[in-house]
């Protein structure tokens, strides 16, 4: 493989789910938090929900692929007809979206959002001779959005500090007065 920019930018779009969960996870590791640990849950659940639906046979393809399109296998089948890649990005996305929406920070927010939707848009172009057809793209999207925004509404509404990207609202800030700091914070 020549190194241009062009395979720089395929190879982060291809790797780009693995860069986002390693991120999660090792955050939560900095910080010795399981936060990380609940993010994967949820993530481990929305895949092994996408790898079972994908069994139905309405996903299964009509013709062979070549290797570049092949996913994870399991012995001799592939592991999932639905693209994993998409599950993992549209579940992070909506995680953080979900999160983000909930205490208000969207406006400080805004690049994160701008990445995941490029990464999915890039993700699926990238992969869009392997994604067979439209229904499997919004089936994968169906179930990464829903069983994202449950299991972090459930997070959040734990009461526990078990969720990324808290952050500050507007509401909660810090000015400083000529030598000292005055911070006010609104629940």
């Amino acid at each position: 493989m020549e190194l241009n920019l062009t395979n720089v930018i395929y190879l982060f779009m291809r790797l780009s789910p693995f860069i986002i969960v390693g991120y999660f996870i090792l955050q939560s590791l900095f910080e010795s938090s399981t936060k990380g640990l609940f993010y994967l849950a949820g993530l481990l659940a929305t895949t092994v929900v996408t790898i079972l639906t994908s069994r139905n046979s309405m996903f299964k393809p009509n013709e062979t692929t070549g290797t570049s399109c092949r996913g994870a296998t399991l012995g001799n089948g592939e592991m999932s007809y639905l693209p994993l890649s998409q599950t993992t990005l549209m579940y992070s996305f909506i995680y953080s979206l979900t999160i983000v929406l909930e205490y208000g920070t969207l406006n400080m927010n805004i690049a994160t959002i701008v990445i995941f939707v490029s990464l999915i848009i890039a993700d699926w172009f990238g992969n869009r001779r392997c994604i067979r057809v439209l229904p499997n793209l919004i089936t994968t999207w169906v179930i990464a959005i829903v069983i994202a925004y449950g299991w972090t509404s459930y997070l959040i509404n734990t009461g526990y500090d078990i969720v990324f990207f808290q952050g500050i609202s507007d509401a909660n800030v810090c000015k400083m007065n000529t030598s000292n700091f005055r911070c006010r914070l609104k629940s």
